[in-house]
């Protein structure tokens, strides 16, 4: 009898366990989380924005005791500028911020306003535009500025590093989907092609960065390209050069055939432009420079090996400001370095011109002077650019006469201005620089698209 009560418990044990199963197996699972929309645009290869918002990747600004960093805002539209700050610890909240632009406008919004904690990468949707992003980096020895990207290759290059004794470069990898990344990280310099086994499949976490010190890994470098190629996921690199008194930081390029500078040194600085041929073979490269007494046409040339990138010696051709284009045979990567006593300036070339550019966060500064450079390449006759202050409560703006093959100065002296449009009469390329007790920077204007013709 009891063998027999003990099998009719275990049945109905095991009936009981097969009905809850089955009671669970026809529960709907439950629906997962839903990821934030922000910075979630993810098209290979490369970074895009939607046509009815944009998306600005920010990958250098820091916020410390001795430092803090400017986002300015641009939106030739009524829109909002949703900023996101990832916190390199896993599972911690980011930080968040929005600055909104009313009409053809301009904001800025301090980072030490959201977040006060060194390192802080970001981006920032817009729900409008055409819009576009810079940070400005202030403190103590460093001055640095350049703009955000939304777009961008797959293989990324930096020209203009070095590692001379006093110098730093540092390169920052940053990584704002929420899908882990792993990059390879090359390098040629004055000595060939370096060694850099190490950085070779290096991971990037979802939403985090990481940064390689080159001062470290390769010393005593005066031309050193840097290359960054994604090999899983998208990543949004950017690069600081600094000095024992200053540092600027420039966002990664691609490449092209012909690039221009509309600012490639000011008065009482140094400068030289590197150009690096990431192909198979030599390819032929001229440089012509741009002067306000006229355009100084085959300034330089040279035959650039793939392993070899080229430097140019801007002092070769003393004197005050001037810009530059480089036009080469192949595909290649440029860029400029100014250094001045207790100043140091990097910029890429733009790749592209156009008509009509935004420049995000350039303002009046006390005991700072700020300028913007506009370069006429492409046209032989005079070009007319109407410059505006956007963000000061309806400041005019000045129309400005560009001559063919010299770079236009144009000093920012509106008070209240947050950030500039410059809209020409035909296509040319814009740069803006700042430079005060602390440094010296240059930026690379924003271009926006010409509308695509039906």
């Amino acid at each position: 009898m009891g063998t027999e009560a003990g099998a009719m418990r275990r049945l109905l044990v095991l009936a009981a366990v097969g009905a809850i199963a089955a009671a669970a197996f026809l529960i709907p699972a439950p629906e997962l989380a839903p990821e934030p929309l922000q910075g979630l645009v993810l098209e290979g290869p490369g970074l895009s924005s939607p046509e009815d918002a944009s998306i600005w990747y920010c990958p250098w600004a820091q916020s410390d005791a001795s430092r803090d960093s400017v986002f300015g805002v641009v939106s030739l539209a009524e829109a909002t500028a949703a900023f996101t700050l990832p916190v390199a610890v896993p599972g911690q909240a980011a930080d968040t911020a929005s600055v909104s632009v009313t009409g053809r406008g301009a904001g800025t919004l301090a980072l030490s306003e959201v977040a006060q904690r060194g390192d802080s990468p970001g981006f920032v949707e817009f729900d409008g535009g055409p819009a576009a992003v810079s940070v400005t980096v202030m403190g103590e020895g460093v001055l640095a500025a350049d703009a955000c990207v939304s777009s961008g290759p797959q293989v990324w290059h930096f020209p203009g590093g070095s590692t001379m004794p006093g110098e730093h470069l540092t390169l920052r990898i940053f990584n704002p989907f929420p899908e882990a990344a792993k990059v390879t990280v090359t390098g040629v310099s004055d000595i060939g092609v370096e060694a850099l086994g190490e950085l070779e499949n290096l991971a990037v976490g979802a939403r985090s960065w990481r940064d390689v010190e080159f001062e470290s890994l390769l010393r005593q470098r005066q031309n050193l390209v840097i290359t960054v190629t994604a090999v899983g996921g998208v990543v949004v690199p950017a690069m600081v050069l600094g000095n024992e008194a200053d540092e600027d930081w420039w966002p990664g390029v691609g490449e092209a055939t012909e690039w221009e500078f509309p600012v490639a040194r000011v008065t009482d600085t140094d400068g030289y432009l590197v150009v690096h041929n990431p192909g198979l073979g030599s390819v032929e490269v001229t440089v012509d420079l741009f002067t306000t007494d006229g355009a100084i046409i085959e300034a330089f040339t040279a035959t650039v090996a793939p392993e070899a990138p080229a430097r140019f010696d801007l002092s070769a051709y003393p004197g005050d400001s001037l810009g530059a284009r480089v036009t080469a045979s192949g595909p290649v990567a440029a860029g400029v370095v100014a250094v001045g006593e207790g100043e140091v300036a990097v910029m890429p070339g733009a790749a592209g011109q156009a008509s009509t550019w935004l420049l995000p966060g350039l303002r009046r500064l006390p005991l700072h002077a700020a300028s913007i450079w506009l370069l006429n390449t492409s046209s032989e006759e005079s070009i007319s650019a109407t410059v505006s202050p956007l963000g000061g409560g309806g400041l005019g703006g000045e129309t400005v006469v560009v001559a063919p093959g010299a770079p236009r100065q144009v000093d920012v002296t509106a008070g209240g201005a947050e950030g500039f449009l410059v809209e020409a009469s035909s296509p040319l390329t814009v740069a803006w620089s700042v430079r005060g007790p602390s440094g010296l920077a240059f930026a690379l204007a924003s271009p926006v698209a010409e509308p695509a013709e039906e």
